[in-house]
């Protein structure tokens, strides 16, 4: 994206917001940090700050704002922003009050380039005396001292950052969430940075443990948490990766990391614990650990409990078993393993994807008619199963099963088998009746998947007649048929809408509702023309004089 022509990337309504802020004298400050990088203080809700870096040919290389905005890449205080700083580079001058509104700052660097030695420990000692959390960060970075030392000083540090940023709500906003990691990515950088890996381990696990209990006690809805999680996971991976097998202390590292799975934080997060015993399969290769790996594995594995959370969790164990052998065991036993466990769908499917390859087609056919038996309840793998002894039928070609089994799952919700099955029934009558069978089918038919089927089934065949015949015992659906249906029944489409928008009305009691009413006249206007609308608007403000913002609203689009 470039900054002459940033609009074109944007979108419209963001751009649009964006330059009303821009032209509205929105932007309070505006500072150049460095060559090409400038950081901008925009008004809003709150005083928002935004950070745009260029490259030598207008480029925009970076760009973040700290507002809350998260439905799109751009949020309208950069889009201000852009503008601003178009008419900077570009030297362009505008009709705005603030034509001299950028200054050069000061930066850090220059003021303390200039101090002695004394005047900067008495500045940093300053500040550490007055933020625990900066006087520990201090402390992590440039300590070295004893291995349990440097762990109660990480430890420490974990604790005062939770402290400073979940306060007395004991809860850390949205707003604050990034800046909380980022604090924390301060011992992920220790970690790194330790050479002694066992306290670099502990160090890392100490973290982990803290970031996943962190879901609890923060606004995660920005993914920060969570990636927090990840780069912890991430950074054992690399420490496993660059030790195994190479010194002594590989089976301590192992058993740690083992250890590590019985924590009670993982509870409920069944990924994460996954993650970690994929870790320890770096150290399978060594028998007595691979034992070791397989106990634990199998002892997280409940066969007593009937809940759907303990099956998931059961399959999950068993998936992580059936690895082990696939890298250690034979194929006799893999296989082995599989026919031993198709009460879970993972095997069941692996099975008949083997058999798919093999080109084993009444095997597949045969594994999925029992999946069929055993997963009657539900209806998604009910659906998987049919759809692999469907591919068989077509790979044997047979026909009359295919043509059957596809009228099963478009009637089940599957409309991809609906062109198939028109193909297939081509061979024992036309396609006219066919059509006509099976709308009607689906009409005498009940329930939500049905209805879209059935509603996919006409727009594919371009029905008009019959979408008609839906939206008149369906109006909320006029909005969705009306620039189909008019050309051909303008009248009726005309007299549905409006019958739909009084319906809506009626039921209106507030501003915003009115305003959505308003909204749908508008896009009335398009199917019926100005005069149609303008004779709806003047019926409504006649039934509705004591609502006094609904005649309002209606004021603004009778005008437009």
């Amino acid at each position: 994206m470039n900054i002459n022509h940033f609009e074109n990337d944007i979108n419209k309504t963001i751009v649009d917001r964006g330059y009303s802020y821009y032209i509205e004298g929105y932007i309070l400050e505006v500072y150049e940090k460095a060559d090409n990088e400038y950081i901008f203080l925009i008004e809003g809700s709150d005083d928002y700050e935004v950070v745009v870096q260029l490259g030598d040919d207008g480029e925009i290389l970076y760009s973040e704002c700290d507002c809350p905005y998260d439905f799109g890449p751009v949020c309208k205080h950069e889009v201000a922003a852009y503008f601003q700083l178009f008419e900077m580079v570009n030297h362009v001058t505008t009709t705005k009050n603030d034509t001299n509104m950028t200054n050069k700052r000061t930066t850090i660097h220059e003021v303390l380039s200039n101090l002695s030695k004394e005047e900067l420990i008495h500045i940093i000692i300053n500040c550490a005396n007055h933020d625990a959390t900066f006087e520990k960060s201090l402390i992590v970075k440039y300590s070295n001292g004893y291995p349990q030392q440097e762990l109660a000083i990480c430890q420490e540090l974990i604790h005062s950052i939770v402290r400073k940023y979940t306060g007395r709500e004991g809860f850390i906003k949205y707003r604050d969430t990034g800046a909380f990691v980022r604090e924390m990515e301060d011992v992920i950088d220790k970690a790194r940075n330790t050479e002694n890996v066992l306290v670099a381990l502990d160090i890392t696990l100490l973290l982990l443990e803290e970031a996943i209990a962190a879901f609890q006690y923060a606004d995660d809805s920005s993914g920060d948490i969570g990636y927090l999680v990840r780069e912890t996971l991430e950074l054992l991976a690399e420490m496993v990766t660059s030790r195994v097998g190479l010194d002594h202390q590989s089976a301590e590292i192992f058993e740690k990391l083992l250890a590590q799975t019985d924590n009670e934080v993982f509870e409920g997060w069944l990924d994460y614990k996954i993650d970690l015993l994929t870790i320890c399969f770096g150290f399978a290769d060594d028998e007595r650990h691979r034992e070791q790996l397989k106990n634990k594995i199998e002892s997280m594995i409940d066969n007593k409990s009937r809940e759907r959370y303990t099956y998931y969790n059961n399959e999950s164990m068993l998936q992580l078993l059936f690895q082990l052998i696939v890298q250690y065991g034979s194929q006799d036993e893999a296989d082995q393993f599989i026919h031993e466990h198709l009460q879970f769908s993972s095997f069941r499917e692996q099975l008949l994807n083997k058999y798919l390859q093999e080109k084993n087609y009444h095997k597949v056919i045969e594994v999925a008619k029992e999946g069929e038996t055993q997963d009657q309840q539900y209806p998604g793998l009910l659906s998987k199963w049919k759809k692999f002894r469907y591919a068989a039928y077509t790979f044997l070609a047979l026909k009359e099963e295919q043509q059957v089994l596809a009228k099963e799952l478009l009637l089940a919700g599957d409309f991809e088998y609906y062109r198939d099955l028109k193909e297939l029934a081509k061979e024992n009558q036309d396609v006219s009746s066919f059509y006509r069978s099976i709308k009607n089918e689906l009409k005498t038919e009940k329930g939500w998947h049905t209805n879209r089927i059935f509603l996919k089934l006409i727009e594919e065949e371009n029905d008009l007649e019959e979408m008609l015949d839906f939206v008149e015992n369906n109006p909320s659906y006029i909005e969705d048929y009306a620039e189909k249906l008019v050309k051909v029944f303008k009248e009726e489409v005309i007299e549905i809408y409006k019958k739909y928008i009084h319906s809506i009305a009626s039921i209106s009691s507030n501003r915003r509702a009115y305003q959505g009413v308003c909204h749908k006249i508008t896009r009335y206007k398009k199917i019926a023309g100005k005069p149609q609308q303008v004779e709806l608007i003047n019926e409504l403000i006649g039934l509705y004089k004591k609502r006094p913002a609904f005649i309002d609203e209606l004021g603004k689009i009778k005008s437009l």
